[in-house]
């Protein structure tokens, strides 16, 4: 065979392999992304500018405005290699997430139980599998998990503007005292609206919700105190100092569980 017949076919054989994996990663997308709802749950309301930027700067976004890239199947596939190339490059050391990642990881979350809340309230009681083990069941849905997880991801990017994602991210979680939203803990933790709330009574309601919780800041004042300090390092804002005496008065008083 003459090198340029080979090299004509070797190319070919190379182009048809690169549209088959196009072709496959697009088609994994289409599968996940069948899964979820046409519309997906949206932000309730939108919060100040200043909540915003507290959670972004919480999600180590700094003073970079808040923004985040657009995903599709093939850049989500280079997002995943690059990922694996650098966790290798560094011997296994965790990595941290970039900001916009983990604010579209947040919201994908977000939804996620919003979306799971929706269908266990249309399902009264499992439907019996028709035919095929519990383990192939249980193996198909989790399969299937992977691909919506993955395109939730996805579409998640591409869904709200980078401010909306914040307002979905902020108006779901759990910042303790049985507040689900910020709204709702403004007024459990200060008796105030969200808009009235000081640039450090905000930071301390947002590092409740990722993961602080359980330190409430009136019944355990000195390990919030300390939590919070720790918490401040990896937020570096230059206008926050370690929790103020005022903002700790300003709580709204609680009758705590007796100590362990």
């Amino acid at each position: 065979m003459a090198l340029g017949t080979f090299l004509k076919w070797a190319g070919g054989g190379a182009v048809a392999l690169l549209a088959a994996l196009c072709l496959l990663l697009q088609g994994a997308y289409w599968y996940g992304a069948s899964m979820l709802p046409e519309r997906l749950p949206q932000p309730r309301r939108e919060y100040p500018a200043l909540a915003r930027e507290v959670l972004w700067r919480s999600l180590g976004g700094g003073e970079r405005p808040i923004a985040v890239r657009r995903l599709n199947a093939f850049s989500y596939a280079a997002l995943v290699l690059e990922t694996i190339a650098r966790y290798v490059a560094r011997h296994g050391e965790s990595l941290r997430e970039p900001a916009d990642l983990r604010l579209i990881e947040w919201t994908a979350g977000a939804v996620r139980s919003e979306i799971a809340k929706a269908r266990y309230a249309r399902i009264a009681a499992p439907a019996p599998s028709p035919g095929g083990s519990n383990a192939e069941a249980l193996q198909q849905m989790s399969y299937d998990h992977a691909f919506e997880s993955t395109a939730l991801f996805i579409r998640s990017s591409r869904e709200w503007p980078a401010e909306r994602m914040a307002d979905l991210v902020l108006d779901s979680g759990d910042y303790g005292r049985d507040s689900a939203t910020l709204e709702q803990a403004a007024l459990a933790y200060f008796a105030q609206p969200v808009e009235r709330l000081t640039r450090e009574e905000l930071t301390a309601l947002v590092l409740l919700d990722r993961g602080l919780h359980n330190h409430d800041p009136h019944c355990r004042a000195q390990a919030f105190r300390e939590a919070y300090a720790e918490a401040l390092q990896d937020i570096g804002d230059p206008e926050l100092p370690a929790l103020s005496a005022r903002t700790l008065v300003r709580l709204k008083p609680i009758d705590c569980p007796p100590a362990a």
